[in-house]
């Protein structure tokens, strides 16, 4: 693999030891405490202020590494044009998400990772509240946070994708992914090298990449995972993510649950049902959002199929069944207003429930 300005990584090189002694980089600087891992596929609209966010931390100790996936814009020359002595550049081939952030991963320094995809950003504190409780409790492997929801101009939408679980355990991953997306997590690097990487296979099946990486790790390293409750990641709604294969996206939740049972052989069966009733309720709720009522209506059937009490135990699948429900029954020219509504009250509903004004999720997905 070639590095901006000539150097070649060895994508054998060893991850290191978190506990070894900071090895010194070729200007002689220490090993930074955490790197920032920001895969990049065209997305030269976007990629300058992911890094510009990574690179305003108030957590100073710090490197960013972007790899650019084999983009045919100028999402690299963008990059390029950076000047920042902490920002790191790599090219590579396509090989799909899972394969552009093992490459960052491999070629990262610090003790600590964070992912954050490059059309996404991080808010200032970010990295220094996530390292807080990381360095106090040597058994967290893994912190995440809420997400704001931005537009393509950035703004905040009003929406935030958010859990209630504090500390989720392996099968409350299985059950619904509470990371929420794959910019949010920072992770001990040490976790990766006794759970591994992500799993490229899944390149075709992005969405199961995460959930998947996410279970494997907590299973595999036997590290907690950690909430940060407050909205410290920007996930970026584009319009191309309205339009999508479902079909595909749902099969990747299955996809991913199969590979579960493989290294988890005890994992009960309500949690493999649980999980993949919440993938099938979030793939109608993404066909809801694009407009597809008769997708979404076969989707949440599914997920019902999977696990019939959704509906009283998820205000979510609740709140889709509704507004599914009265979509139904009301004249196509009202459906979009119908459903802006039944996201108000939605959000209203659980800031109600939650006791947290400023924490409801405006689109109550559980991932993106």
């Amino acid at each position: 693999m070639r590095l901006a300005g000539g150097e070649i990584l060895s994508m054998t090189s060893d991850f290191g030891t978190e506990g070894s002694r900071p090895v010194e980089s070729r200007d002689g600087a220490a090993t930074p405490l955490l790197s920032v891992v920001i895969p990049a596929y065209n997305i030269e609209d976007f990629v300058v202020a992911a890094v510009d966010s990574a690179l305003a931390q108030t957590l100073a100790d710090l490197e960013v590494i972007v790899v650019d996936d084999g983009s045919t814009d100028r999402t690299a020359e963008r990059v390029a044009a950076l000047a920042d002595p902490r920002l790191r550049l790599i090219r590579q081939e396509n090989r799909g998400l899972g394969g552009a952030r093992n490459s960052g991963i491999r070629a990262a320094r610090g003790r600590f990772v964070g992912l954050l995809d490059g059309d996404d950003i991080w808010y200032p504190e970010k990295a220094e509240r996530h390292l807080a409780i990381m360095q106090a409790d040597p058994e967290i492997g893994l912190t995440f946070s809420h997400s704001r929801y931005i537009d393509e101009d950035g703004q905040p939408t009003g929406g935030l994708l958010i859990s209630k679980c504090i500390s989720p355990s392996v099968e409350d991953l299985v059950r619904r992914n509470h990371v929420g997306n794959g910019s949010t997590p920072i992770i001990r690097r040490d976790a990766f090298q006794r759970a591994g990487l992500f799993n490229e296979s899944l390149r075709s099946l992005h969405s199961a990449e995460d959930y998947e990486m996410w279970v494997r790790l907590l299973h595999a390293s036997e590290c907690r995972a950690r909430l940060i409750p407050e909205a410290l990641t920007g996930y970026r709604i584009r319009s191309s993510s309205l339009s999508m294969d479902f079909d595909r996206f749902h099969e990747a939740g299955r996809q991913a649950v199969r590979l579960m049972e493989g290294y988890i052989p005890d994992l009960p069966e309500a949690a493999k049902a649980r999980g993949l009733a919440d993938s099938a309720r979030i793939t109608s709720r993404k066909a809801l959002s694009a407009g597809n009522l008769a997708v979404a209506r076969r989707y949440l059937l599914k997920a019902l199929g999977y696990s019939p009490s959704l509906v009283l135990r998820d205000w979510r699948a609740l709140g889709t069944f509704l507004m599914i429900l009265v979509q139904s029954l009301c004249p196509a020219r009202l459906r979009p207003g119908v459903q802006r509504a039944g996201y108000a009250t939605a959000a209203f509903a659980h800031r109600l429930s939650s006791g947290s004004p400023g924490r409801a999720e405006g689109r109550p997905d559980a991932r993106p």
